[in-house]
């Protein structure tokens, strides 16, 4: 029997509304803990074993006389939910940190964050997808104008220091302003969250948009991509054969840009679940949008390449 592709899976989410409200995160979800993300992930395909993670931040945003929401406790309580099985399932965690504030809180936070994880601290996302016109583009908390502030490139320069990930996530409008930045810190890497947010229901101006700031984002060797959150970009594409083609199109069009060592297969657990996407399905369409590259090549997609952008996950 073949032995199986190990899989590290970069992009997860736990919570317990009940233990740590979080506003941001909407409507009173069912608590997500470590036990449940295990369980659902037992249900992958033979051909992949899972053998490491990376937990995302699920603070969102966070904006003056806004709703607190306590980062460092986060990655506390991550912590310490993955902390029991991390001698069979290292993990890593991007923790959130607001970039564009003071430099000497940003670099205090992660200092705090780094003391939270005990080792495990491997990057840091500050999402950035605000829209002028769209509410449903803008993300609870976020605020507009940050990739043009010097202020958020003093916080770049922070996480480049302590040799930490940067998770980028903006929408196809705001690539260009990303890149212009992103261009300036070619030892930062840089991790485009969700396929770098092409939307359903767009019209083609959108998707146009989308390519060229993909290409863009592909041109700089320091910026990985992850294939994830793919329902965002055709809703419901697990019950429809004609989105589904669109995704694995889409998913194979980025592959070429950006290689096999900089494209990363993602669960985004629980949020896919929620759409209805059970593991045993997105990762079988993982192996099948996958299908005819080397075993290395997909080593790489499924392992390799999160490990070439987090660094080594700590047990």
């Amino acid at each position: 029997m073949q032995t199986p592709t190990p899989l590290c899976d970069p992009h997860f989410h736990l919570w317990d509304l009940a233990e740590r409200p979080n506003p941001n995160l909407g409507d009173v979800m069912p608590a997500y803990r470590a036990a449940d993300y295990a369980q659902d992930m037992s249900e992958l395909p033979p051909e992949l074993q899972r053998v490491s993670g990376v937990h995302v931040e699920t603070v969102v945003g966070q904006v003056p006389n806004g709703i607190p929401v306590d980062t460092v406790e986060e990655t506390r309580w991550v912590r310490g939910q993955l902390e029991p099985t991390s001698a069979e399932q290292p993990f890593g965690i991007v923790a959130y940190v607001h970039l564009e504030r003071d430099i000497a809180a940003a670099e205090h936070t992660i200092e705090q964050h780094l003391a939270a994880a005990k080792g495990r601290l491997c990057g840091v996302r500050m999402i950035l997808n605000h829209h002028p016109d769209n509410p449903d583009l803008t993300w609870p908390q976020v605020e507009d104008g940050v990739l043009h502030s010097s202020r958020f490139r003093a916080g770049l320069a922070l996480l480049e220091r302590y040799n930490l990930a940067f998770d980028l996530s903006c929408n196809p409008h705001q690539v260009a302003d990303a890149v212009a930045v992103f261009r300036d810190f070619p030892n930062l890497r840089v991790v485009t969250n969700h396929l770098g947010f092409l939307h359903d229901g767009e019209d083609q101006a959108h998707e146009d948009l989308w390519r060229a700031g993909m290409a863009a984002l592909a041109a700089l060797p320091n910026v990985y991509m992850k294939l994830s959150m793919a329902w965002f970009a055709r809703d419901a594409f697990h019950e429809d054969a004609v989105k589904e083609a669109k995704i694995a199109a889409v998913v194979r069009e980025l592959i070429e840009r950006f290689g096999c060592s900089r494209c990363m297969f993602a669960s985004n657990y629980p949020v896919d679940k929620l759409r209805g996407i059970s593991i045993g399905y997105l990762y079988a369409k993982f192996l099948e949008w996958s299908a005819g590259f080397s075993d290395d090549e997909r080593r790489a997609l499924f392992h390799d390449s999160a490990l070439s952008a987090y660094g080594p996950l700590a047990q």
